[in-house]
């Protein structure tokens, strides 16, 4: 069997692999938490995304949380399912090979991570108490502040991590903020659409984004955490 051959087999493979997993994930592991909820599909996307490739584990997450939309109640919100968790895979996929390649501790990536973490929660509490938010931002500005600290010292600590693990906290960061930003616009639109002013709906989607930002940081601590120990197995695999 040519190379080619035997690589197209083995991303149909892994793709069917992941987006059953991350149907698996949605239907296992999803928790309501008050008004919120916790999953864990965007961390299989992650890790579909850092152990076989940007666009096939985008591809996986699309197709198994799309159609656990489908399936389940939600398929009003399949498309922007469909997009986002592309948009994911394909981000991590990127930003990771990127770094990786360079061959060098992204301490300032990380870095430049934990400060715009740190004054996004400033802002947040700033503009929650200045409007009376104060019941989301209690929620939403502690994420951002432990994100940005966590980044901080992960810059600081260049022995301590391989490079490529640094590279994929900051490649699984960057799918995270895609889909935080997409998951906002559509909260928007969906205000907009419904009466409210662009600047309220804007305002109550970007507080609405508690979920969001929890199975984010899920996703970025599992994805990175289970990449560390199945690397090598995959990597024979997908050198073979």
């Amino acid at each position: 069997m040519d190379s080619k051959k035997q690589k197209n087999i083995l991303n149909i493979t892994f793709i069917s692999l992941f987006a059953a997993l991350s149907y698996i994930a949605l239907m296992l592991f999803f928790f309501p938490v008050g008004i919120m909820y916790v999953h864990f599909g965007n961390l299989i996307v992650v890790l579909a995304a850092l152990l076989i490739g940007g666009w096939q584990g985008g591809l996986a997450g699309s197709i198994g949380m799309g159609l656990y939309d489908i399936f389940n109640g939600h398929a009003d919100s399949s498309p922007k399912t469909f997009l986002l968790k592309f948009l994911i895979g394909l981000t991590v996929g990127i930003i990771f090979t990127f770094l990786n390649n360079r061959k060098k501790y992204p301490s300032l990536w990380l870095l430049i991570s934990g400060l715009i973490s740190l004054v996004i929660s400033i802002f947040l509490i700033v503009f929650g108490n200045k409007n009376n938010f104060k019941g989301d931002i209690s929620i939403l500005a502690p994420i951002f502040i432990v994100i940005g600290i966590l980044c901080i010292i992960f810059s600081l600590l260049k022995n301590k991590f391989s490079q490529k693990t640094a590279s994929a906290i900051v490649g699984a960061s960057c799918g995270m903020l895609v889909n935080i930003v997409g998951e906002t616009l559509w909260k928007t639109f969906q205000f907009w659409i419904a009466g409210s002013s662009f600047a309220a709906a804007f305002t109550g989607a970007a507080l609405a984004q508690g979920s969001t930002l929890i199975n984010a940081g899920i996703a970025i601590i599992g994805g990175v955490a289970l990449y560390s120990v199945l690397q090598k197995p995959f990597s024979k695999i997908l050198n073979k």
